[in-house]
């Protein structure tokens, strides 16, 4: 598990300093980045939000770019830990929500990692463009061999699998990535408590729907 996901969880399980010091720059570093991307955030920005001075900082990373990659490296990390996975058991609408609202909570309790993946995506993924062509490409892969099977099987709609997880990733970070607008639109005061419990089920609604996916008898 990655350290900004221990750091970020508040659970004390880095021993020692130097590593604690370490993740808190990436914490720090991960929230200016997603609010004002590579080129807006400034060193001693991400050096007063982790406590520290900047000289004290590049002791650890020796410059932006090199901690921008580290911060990005990290939010993979984390996007495809907290994401749930896609696993090869009976019931195909239990396996989709199950997706869908891992996918949610990613948003809801860390949607700097949503924000930040999305301004690299944006920029042409100079940082990540190998890690997209290899690691991610494999994934979607091998995921994409359970939703053939069950189209073989008549249990989901024939439409190709990895447009089906371009549009779950599009549907659940909007939720991160345009809260203001949503916020706005929906005239809420409290994003979590009030928004996500119903957004996450209406997403999952409307997946299983529009996938015409059917439930393994035996399955509640």
């Amino acid at each position: 598990m990655s350290k900004i996901i221990q750091s970020y969880d508040n659970v004390p399980v880095i021993a020692k300093v130097g590593d604690r010091k370490r993740a808190g720059i990436i914490k720090s570093a991960a929230t200016v980045f997603s609010h004002k991307g590579y080129d807006g955030a400034r060193v001693d920005e991400i050096a007063r939000l982790a406590g520290m001075s900047k000289n004290n900082m590049l002791y650890y990373f020796k410059s932006k770019k090199i901690l921008y990659r580290v911060v990005v490296e990290e939010v993979l990390n984390l996007w495809l830990e907290l994401i749930g996975d896609i696993d090869n058991f009976n019931d195909p609408v239990a396996v989709m929500s199950s997706y869908i609202n891992d996918k949610m909570k990613l948003s809801r309790i860390y949607p700097e990692a949503s924000r930040i993946f999305a301004m690299e995506l944006l920029a042409g993924a100079p940082v990540i463009s190998d890690y997209l062509a290899s690691q991610l490409r494999q994934w979607v892969n091998s995921k994409s061999h359970i939703f053939l099977q069950w189209q073989s099987e008549g249990r989901m709609a024939p439409v190709p699998p990895a447009h089906v997880f371009f549009i779950i990733w599009a549907v659940t970070q909007t939720y991160a990535d345009f809260k203001s607008q949503i916020t706005a639109v929906l005239d809420v005061e409290d994003y979590d408590s009030e928004l996500y419990r119903e957004a996450s089920q209406t997403v999952v609604d409307v997946m299983i729907r529009g996938l015409g996916l059917r439930r393994e008898p035996g399955f509640q």
